[in-house]
């Protein structure tokens, strides 16, 4: 009986650890795979303010004013998002973390929510 308690928990903690290391690389490779689009998507929003800068110098027949135009306008959606939209992405950023999560975790369990694992203990009572 004795035996068996042990095997169980063994078996329980071998268990947990997959279950957080599945839960771990799902949110790993979100994150991986968001920080290279969020990296492309900064070079080609790079590519478009020098474009824009150099399109307002341009305009404004000074190059350094083409440049502090995009920079300002940098500066009035920081203060933007400073005063109003902080609170919103952080909570959406939880969010979507705390989902993935619990994703990985119904991959585990089965349809109906309850933990589905065999037991191949030979019950000799």
């Amino acid at each position: 009986m004795i035996d068996l308690l042990r095997k169980y928990i063994d078996n329980r903690l071998q268990l947990i650890k997959l279950e957080l290391i599945s839960a771990l690389a799902n949110v790993a490779s979100g994150l991986i795979s968001s920080f290279l689009l969020m990296g492309m998507a900064m070079f080609i929003l790079l590519m478009f303010n020098f474009a824009l800068a150099y399109y307002l110098g341009s305009v404004f027949e000074n190059q350094a004013l083409g440049f502090l135009a995009v920079g300002l306008i940098y500066v009035i959606l920081f203060a933007i998002y400073f005063l109003f939209g902080r609170r919103a992405i952080d909570k959406n950023v939880k969010d979507k973390i705390v989902r993935s999560i619990f994703a990985a975790d119904q991959e585990i369990k089965g349809e109906n929510g309850y933990d589905v694992y065999e037991d191949n203990t030979n019950n000799n009572y």
